[in-house]
């Protein structure tokens, strides 16, 4: 790939009554995209110091190109680029949408698949909601309320496709002595360090036990010994001789040694997948200026490929990812030296990625069930990631913020993913609805 300042995406999703925002820093790969004079040049909206700005009405329904420019003081055109904002008007699906959302620790907690949902569904809340009650559904283990979804924090592409790390559903097993439980005792519920557990299998010196409510941790904490909380007959504590949990990729069938998104949907009751959201991922990013993403290509194909083929009809959109911290999050997290602590070289590799996975989604064998939605150039990565306020230096009582962390927003940002998340959303349902 030639390196370039400019990354816009080829094409944005608007919608009607809707702000949309695109953020330069989003979009000029430079630690300093001010030393520039942005001249943006659109038929609508305002180009204000850091960001794009438009909220299109009704009678703007349509496409519009938008060309940035960047100059020097001297005013020498230095780079230039053009996109297309395709602006829609939200429109009810002609029947119940099947959705699957999924990814890393950017959608454990849920919030931008549900905010999604919110404001096209739900008729309340800030933006208020579009009032489509009943015309979604979103499937997935997880859940945010009646909102289900996929999201594990450490995953890679790769644990979707083998079955190699523990979810925030894996079951535990637990070795013991002995125990007094029979089939009378399955389904009772337990605790063990405030987790609440329920017991599913029962053997001669193991047990098996599934989460609880509220028990959502990957590598939840157990204690010495569980404790009856509720039902069964014997309720004498068990005490532990070790455990160990299942490995819980979600999609996994080992019949085939992989993804099965069919068996995955007749196993837990779903209808089937008309689209399929995936937001992947920032883990395994620790090269700095990286160019090079053939180690998850093998694990991306598999799991698009798989999608096609169970759901011929299914839509695929990959999400990018944001740019990280610039203001101290990554020094937060990651120190001064070792994977992730190059700030630079890892807002270039989050840029290059992103690029990839829309060229990705171009290719031949994907352009027709595939897109890329460019998440980076629409949050606010200055704003809407973590910090906090300390002292500008050990002598003054004047303070200044600084980033806290590399990686995972504040619930602002979460809630900004889900503005990105619902643009798309209403730009698909619209298309599939002509």
């Amino acid at each position: 790939m030639k390196d370039k300042l400019l990354f816009l995406a080829k094409n944005y999703d608007l919608v009607v009554g809707d702000e949309f925002q695109l953020f330069y820093r989003g979009v000029i790969r430079s630690m300093n995209p001010y030393k520039y004079y942005i001249y943006v040049n659109c038929p609508k909206g305002k180009p204000y110091p850091r960001y794009f700005s438009y909220k299109p009405i009704e009678t703007e329904v349509g496409d519009y190109p938008l060309t940035i420019s960047l100059y020097d003081d001297f005013g020498n055109l230095i780079e230039s680029a053009s996109t297309n904002l395709h602006i829609v008007k939200a429109v009810a699906p002609n029947k119940k949408l099947n959705i699957l959302c999924f990814g890393d620790s950017l959608t454990f907690n849920g919030v931008w698949p549900y905010e999604g949902y919110r404001r096209f569904c739900k008729n309340d809340g800030e933006p208020k909601g579009l009032g489509f009650t009943d015309t979604l559904n979103f499937v997935g283990t997880m859940k945010k309320e009646e909102v289900g979804y996929e999201g594990y924090g450490g995953w890679q592409w790769r644990h979707f496709v083998n079955n190699e790390a523990v979810s925030t559903t894996s079951s535990v097993w637990v070795e013991v002595d002995s125990h007094h439980l029979t089939e009378d005792d399955q389904h009772s519920i337990w605790q063990s360090d405030k987790l609440k557990w329920i017991l599913e299998s029962i053997e001669d010196k193991k047990l098996k036990f599934k989460r609880g409510p509220g028990n959502y941790s990957c590598l939840p904490a157990i204690g010495d010994k569980f404790v009856n909380v509720e039902g069964g007959v014997h309720s004498e504590d068990i005490l532990i001789n070790k455990y160990y949990f299942e490995k819980g990729n979600p999609f996994y069938d080992e019949e085939i040694k992989g993804p099965n998104f069919k068996k995955y949907c007749l196993d837990n009751g779903y209808e089937g997948l008309d689209y399929v959201y995936i937001l992947l991922t920032w883990n395994g990013q620790y090269i700095p200026f990286n160019h090079d993403f053939s180690h998850f290509e093998p694990f991306i194909t598999t799991i698009l490929n798989r999608i096609h083929l169970d759901y011929p009809k299914c839509f695929v959109r990959l999400i990018g990812i944001q740019s990280p911290s610039i203001d101290g999050g990554i020094a937060a997290n990651y120190g001064a030296s070792g994977p992730y602590s190059n700030v630079y070289g890892e807002v270039s590799t989050a840029y290059n990625y992103d690029e990839y996975l829309e060229k990705l989604c171009e290719r031949d064998q994907y352009k027709d069930f595939c897109r890329y939605i460019d998440m980076k150039a629409q949050f606010d990565v200055e704003y809407n990631m973590p910090s906090t306020m300390v002292k500008v230096n050990s002598r003054s009582e004047m303070l200044e913020r600084i980033g806290t962390n590399g990686v995972h927003p504040t619930m602002a940002g979460y809630l900004q993913i889900g503005d990105v998340f619902y643009r798309a959303l209403v730009a698909d349902i619209e298309k599939s609805s002509k």
